[in-house]
């Protein structure tokens, strides 16, 4: 099994960039595997870098170290959970304000496995049209409701199930808050080896000329 993905960040119209972004891909038992993940620090909190950017690095660290793929996407859940107890006890331990969204797909093979909390987002597109795999945790109000780097027992959505012949969209809210979804589903359809980067920049083109200033993350995913 091959995949074909890319992905970027851009620190956009903020005066930082709290979003995280990781993609790898390595054999593991065996057989082909790829992580992707996108976190948002919560830019109203101080320290929101630091849940987004910690996640990140622990759960590269945990892929790095797979040597089998049984019951994966149970223990990838698991694993975030840990990621969490972590970092809250960091967060109290040096008295940081940080929070992050994380939403996180791992591929083996041609299954998939995600791992979500917050409202950034996990997309597929197919034959059968553009699919949203996760739930936003937000409030009426908007406010958030789940994120990692909180003290009390967190709620992960957790969802796997056949990838072959789709592509997959992480992306945080910078990207999908003023995106027309008719357009995405275009890009994620034409996307291919040659036109990698430029969908990528007409994606985030897109939403930037309707006037979005948050920080925009996001990785594309093809399964071969």
């Amino acid at each position: 099994m091959k995949y074909l993905f890319n992905g970027v960040s851009l620190q956009n119209g903020r005066q930082t960039n709290m979003d995280s972004l990781l993609l790898k891909s390595r054999d593991v038992d065996g057989k082909s595997a790829l992580l992707a993940v996108v976190c948002d620090g919560v830019g109203s909190l101080a320290d929101g870098a630091f849940a987004s950017g910690t996640a990140a690095a622990m759960l590269r660290e945990w892929f790095d170290k797979l040597e089998t793929t049984g019951r994966i996407g149970l223990i990838m859940r698991d694993t975030v959970l840990n990621i969490n107890s972590y970092i809250a006890a960091e967060a109290e331990k040096n008295g940081l304000n940080t929070a992050s969204t994380l939403s996180a797909l791992l591929l083996v093979e041609s299954d998939y496995y995600i791992v979500h909390i917050g409202d950034s987002r996990v997309y597929s597109f197919s034959g059968g049209g553009l699919v949203t795999h996760t739930s936003d945790d937000v409030s009426e109000s908007g406010k958030l409701t789940g994120y990692i780097g909180k003290e009390d027992e967190i709620f992960l959505q957790y969802s796997e199930g056949a990838a072959a012949g789709k592509t997959f969209l992480l992306c945080s809210d910078g990207l999908y808050k003023r995106m027309d979804e008719s357009f995405m589903a275009s890009m994620m359809k034409t996307w291919d080896k040659r036109t990698m980067k430029e969908t990528m920049k007409a994606l985030t083109d897109h939403v930037i000329k309707c006037g979005e200033q948050d920080n925009i993350t996001l990785a594309i995913v093809k399964v071969m």
